[in-house]
């Protein structure tokens, strides 16, 4: 039990692990306990924090989650990078919504610590199915059929979309990457820059010759600096092979690569050995704070290049632009962000090596140039990049935060009934036992006006409520699927929107609706005849990722349209096609008893699905079953009218 509790709960590794993410946040935390009682939520296996507040509360992961109940109202944030020591964060982060700090757009390789590590490939599978929908599916489908991952996969998908989802609040450190969460439609994302370190402060910049004696750099050479791990995309190696040709010209130089090789990656000694540069080349292993400090201040200039770019904001470079060194960077990303006159910015393009060979030429020479483009960098970075500027900035979306949350409070505390805080309780899916089913069905069906479409509730494809929003759309007796949810799967009538299924075929008319988590359809099969994908897909805009619920498409007896395929596989491939997984279905005559209506005895036939929807990614045309000769009429209503008609 909290004897008080904290104002705000951090998940982030801390030091003493090999982290710049921790390195970031330990910086942070002093300014932090200014403004309140922080808990820190580390991994349970993480070596015990060092160098951080002593006012500051740590907790491993399990102690979190045995005090989780008492936390749910503090604004929880979490660190995430693309690397494992935040992997621990995620099923908290993706069950409990909070404020995220992206620092790197590129996931990938955290995804891929979730499930392929593990040997799951099913699991790796949906991951690339909930970002990138049907395509992303074959492409798991591929890796599971024959081990196949394409070597540029890692770089090209960035596998971020489920964590920016889970997120209520975003920060980043770039326009750049904003820009990339806002084109996935995030509502709340603030640009805070990378802060500068303090630690900036404790060294100085005089003593670089000093410095240069302590690590036996020499004294008369220019010395150019990479700093951090050393991998193929900051490319190194087209920097080995510019230094080479400059060697054979006479320049006179050290290249240190400051930062943890990582061999099975990466064999940069070979690439040191192909071009001849053994006695230029120094490579450090990884290094404590103070001796990466001491490299920045010995070195001349830096160079790092980053290509491709992950999104990631580059605390190294970031420390070395306010030490007052000239850095020479790909204008990419965040790094295009770098004022023109604070860094030498080379295109990747056709002429980058030869461009790379001039730059590295020039700062060799012109000891003047680099000084003041250094010069340049700092003033810029001390005006942009202060801490206390940067910390202000993570409060105000802290308080934004703490507001979200006591409204969400104060809503639930007004509509909850006794009877709905239970079922708000609910941590696990539930469903409907068979036999609560079959007493329904003897007790309660009878009184329910007779409506089509019973696969659904008999085979229990609605989860329980778990006081979320449902939303029901249906033409014919919507009341009745209204009351069988509520009086079998527990919803509450407040908390069930009906709408009729015309919002699925005009592509304007749910324009305005809010997302739902849970769905019940009764669908005609008439509104899907001509063009199934982009009614399902419409059904995909209203709904959050992950969304579960069913549909019940009925056939009438109608002829349908002979040239859109309705046999079973196809309409699984529609279902696919439109980001939805089906995890049951059922087939078959409608079960209607003869005392029923007579309206509910046409229905003759009935397709039921379970569904989660998995991505926001739709193929409007998947093959082979949309040949490109779909008609241009259109559902509405019970009437056909051209698809024009409809967006007018």
């Amino acid at each position: 039990m909290f004897t008080k509790l904290p104002s705000l709960v951090i998940f982030c590794p801390l030091p003493p692990k090999p982290n710049g993410i921790a390195d970031y946040l330990a910086e942070q935390l002093s300014y932090f306990v200014k403004k309140g009682h922080i808990c820190v939520v580390i991994d349970n296996l993480a070596p015990d924090p060092t160098n951080i507040p002593a006012s500051v509360m740590v907790l491993r992961l399990e102690q979190y989650k045995a005090q989780s109940e008492q936390l749910k109202s503090i604004p929880h944030m979490y660190h995430v990078g693309n690397n494992p020591d935040t992997l621990y964060m995620l099923p908290v982060l993706l069950n409990r919504p909070g404020i995220v700090i992206v620092h790197d757009l590129n996931l990938h390789y955290l995804i891929d610590m979730t499930n392929l590590s593990y040997g799951d490939k099913k699991a790796y599978q949906m991951a690339l199915f909930n970002q990138y929908g049907s395509t992303g599916y074959a492409i798991g489908q591929q890796m599971i059929q024959y081990g196949w991952k394409g070597k540029h996969m890692p770089e090209q998908l960035l596998m971020n979309e489920s964590i920016i989802d889970a997120a209520s609040e975003i920060i980043v450190h770039s326009q750049y990457s904003a820009n990339f969460i806002g084109a996935l439609a995030h509502p709340n994302v603030t640009v805070i820059p990378h802060h500068l370190s303090p630690e900036i402060r404790q060294h100085q910049t005089k003593l670089k010759m000093n410095y240069r004696g302590q690590l036996g750099l020499p004294g008369n050479k220019v010395v150019i600096t990479s700093m951090g791990f050393i991998a193929k995309a900051k490319q190194i190696k087209a920097v080995l092979a510019s230094l080479s040709e400059l060697k054979t010209t006479g320049q006179d130089f050290v290249y240190v690569l400051a930062g943890q090789c990582k061999q099975h990656e990466y064999d940069v000694f070979q690439d040191i050995a192909d071009y001849g540069l053994q006695d230029e080349v120094v490579v450090t292993g990884f290094l404590s704070n103070q001796d990466f400090f001491k490299y920045l201040i010995a070195s001349d200039f830096i160079v790092n290049l980053r290509y491709p770019t992950g999104g990631e904001s580059s605390g190294t470079l970031t420390r070395a632009l306010g030490l007052g060194l000239a850095c020479l960077v790909v204008d990419i990303g965040p790094f295009a962000e770098i004022p023109d006159d604070c860094a030498v910015k080379l295109a990747y393009d056709d002429d980058f090596q030869a461009n790379l060979t001039a730059a590295l030429a020039e700062m060799i020479e012109q000891p003047s140039k680099r000084v003041q483009i250094g010069l340049n960098a700092r003033h810029w970075v001390e005006r942009t990049h202060d801490i206390t500027v940067t910390t202000k900035a993570y409060f105000e979306v802290v308080e934004r935060e703490q507001a979200r949350l006591k409204q969400a409070d104060m809503a639930h505390e007004h509509n909850v009934t006794k009877s709905e805080a239970v079922d708000a309780n609910f941590v696990c899916l539930r469903y409907p036992t068979e036999q609560q089913a079959i007493d329904f069905q003897s007790q309660q069906w009878m009184n329910i006006e007779g409506s089509p479409g019973l696969h659904w509730w008999k085979s229990r494809y609605l989860p329980l409520s778990d006081n979320r929003k449902l939303l029901v759309l249906a033409d014919k007796n919507e009341q009745g699927v209204s009351q069988v949810a509520q009086q079998l799967f527990g919803y509450y009538e407040a908390k069930i929107e009906t709408q009729p299924t015309t919002i699925l075929t005009q592509n304007k008319a749910s324009e305005g609706l809010s997302r739902f988590n849970r769905f019940k359809v009764l669908l005609p099969a008439g509104a899907i005849e001509y063009d199934p994908v982009a009614v399902f897909a419409n059904l995909n805009r209203l709904l959050n990722v992950g969304a579960i619920g069913c549909v019940t498409v009925v056939w009438d007896g109608n002829q349908i349209h002979p040239e859109v395929d309705m046999s079973r596989e196809a309409l699984l491939t529609y279902w696919q096609a439109a980001g939805f997984s089906v995890e049951r279905y059922q087939t078959g005559e409608a079960d209607i008893d003869l005392s029923l209506s007579q309206s509910a005895a046409a229905y003759s036939q009935e397709w039921a699905f379970a569904l989660v929807k998995r991505s926001n990614m739709v193929n409007l045309t998947p093959q082979p079953y949309y040949n490109g000769l779909l008609s241009n009429l259109a559902y509405v209503g019970g009437s056909l009218i051209t698809k024009l008609e409809t967006e007018l």
